[in-house]
């Protein structure tokens, strides 16, 4: 057992195991306080985090997470999914973190952003089995026909599940400045169109001081239920409005695809308790003959 244990064997097991990217959108229409936490009113971005901590509290240990967000047309990857139980307050203060100030534009393309996600995944070692998006499906400026980008040629074969965030009675998007703090509501004088395009005018300028004066100048924001479940049938995902941590989590099983891998299982402790078990039962008959002794000696 000793020389076993020297020699350092390995067996190759192959194991499965739950895989999730929660990707968030951190546009500034998820700033729109239509959402309750707790009983009190939440922006659309407070809420999809809390129900993002809720879910990976709730999942068993071995399954991993990883986390990403979306603003423009782009989805960036924070960290690759790891261990859930491992890796819980590395995972929960990330999560607790997303901020809207993480956006370098505010504006949002959610057809080109998808494109987005499903090119970071092919260059992600197929290490993610699952992909949960969560969004108001919030396009800004709005979509045209010269613009809407076409989903017809989607090509990624990863289960998908988008999460619609959001109330259906549509609210004005609270403008805000660096330190977090409202200074007005965005105005639809912000966003031009154009026929052909379009245009932003946040970007030919540095910031947008733009503030909305009357209410009928105020831009508008709710989910768009429609629009995502028309998203997700042209991606093949499931969509579902966000709800309680359950109804998230019964979804997810929905597509129950888990990650087949091979992982290295050492058998040098196993080997070496072996033999320090032996090593002890080789002095265990002197040991009891010493002990016998005593104990008559005591008695007498």
């Amino acid at each position: 057992m000793l020389l076993g244990a020297i020699a350092q064997p390995n067996i190759h097991i192959s194991r499965t195991q739950k895989n999730y990217l929660f990707i968030v959108d951190v546009t500034q229409s998820m700033n729109v306080k239509d959402m309750l936490v707790d009983g009190k009113p939440s922006t659309r971005l407070e809420y999809s985090k809390q129900l993002i901590k809720d879910t990976v509290k709730s999942m068993p240990c071995s399954t991993h997470v990883g986390l990403g967000i979306f603003f423009k047309t782009t989805a960036t990857l924070l960290y690759t999914p790891m261990e859930t139980c491992s890796n819980y307050h590395e995972i929960w203060h990330s999560i607790d973190r997303l901020d809207w100030r993480m956006a370098s534009q505010g504006n949002s393309n959610i057809r080109v952003g998808l494109l987005s996600i499903a090119s970071l995944l092919v260059t992600s070692d197929d290490n993610i089995a699952h992909i949960v998006f969560l969004t108001d499906g919030q396009e800004a400026p709005p979509l045209n026909i010269f613009s809407k980008t076409s989903l017809s040629d989607w090509q990624d074969q990863h289960p998908w599940t988008i999460v619609g965030v959001g109330g259906k009675t549509p609210l004005p998007i609270p403008k805000l400045d660096a330190n977090n703090a409202v200074i007005g509501y965005w105005s639809t004088d912000s966003i031009k169109l154009n026929p052909a395009s379009n245009v932003d005018e946040g970007h030919h300028g540095g910031r947008d001081n733009t503030i909305a004066t009357e209410p009928y100048e105020y831009y508008l924001s709710q989910l768009e239920t429609s629009y995502l479940k028309e998203l997700a049938m042209n991606i093949h995902a499931q969509y579902i409005t966000a709800g309680t941590t359950q109804q998230l989590i019964q979804a997810l099983n929905q597509q129950p695809r888990q990650l087949q891998f091979q992982t290295k299982l050492a058998l040098k402790p196993i080997l070496a308790f072996f033999a320090l078990i032996f090593v002890i039962a080789i002095y265990m008959p002197d040991m009891k003959k010493t002990a016998v002794k005593r104990l008559k000696k005591y008695f007498d």
